[in-house]
């Protein structure tokens, strides 16, 4: 009556409904792991501050130390995170301007803990107005939660991670020692 295909696939369909409703269930679940992450960032030096007459434009390099510990984000449902460093000031030209400096993905709760002692930019801070000098810029430690299953959680960026630097007045560039 029944042959070996319609046995298959009743098979096949009852384990696919199975594993729906544990992901579903695993991904539900961790909408209430409540997490706590300790964020410090502060600005070890300026590396440059110079106009490039090639693109007619200011660059900004500086080095931070960071200490993030986001360890309290993993729980069974992370597959990763993806952390960054934002830069947010404003200009004449642009209410708000914003640049990511730096960026890493985290794999595993072993490398949750950031201890970054003079980390230098990955990315320029880069300014074709100009207006770099003596600018006020916050900077913030964001990141998103990337599950096994479910939804991306875009996280991180609260007040508690910004902290606010303030550029040199006149350009700078530090020699190699």
């Amino acid at each position: 009556m029944y042959n070996v295909f319609v046995r298959a696939n009743a098979v096949f369909f009852y384990w696919t409904t199975v594993i729906f409703f544990l992901s579903m269930g695993c991904s539900t679940t961790s909408f209430f792991f409540e997490s706590n992450p300790t964020i410090s960032m502060s600005l070890n030096k300026y590396e440059e501050l110079s106009y490039v007459k090639s693109y007619n434009a200011e660059n900004a390099l500086f080095s931070l130390d960071i200490d993030a510990d986001l360890t309290t984000l993993f729980n069974w449902n992370v597959k990763q995170l993806f952390v960054w460093i934002s830069a947010e000031y404003k200009t004449r030209s642009y209410e708000k301007n914003q640049v990511i400096l730096w960026d890493t993905i985290i794999e595993d709760v072993s490398e949750a803990h950031l201890l970054l002692k003079d980390e230098k930019l990955k990315y320029e801070l880069t300014s074709f107005e100009k207006e770099l000098r003596n600018r006020k810029i916050n900077l913030t430690l964001s990141w998103d939660i990337m599950p096994v299953v479910g939804v991306l959680k875009m996280q991180g960026g609260q007040a508690s991670n910004v902290h606010q630097i303030t550029l040199p007045k006149k350009y700078v560039k530090l020699t190699a020692s």
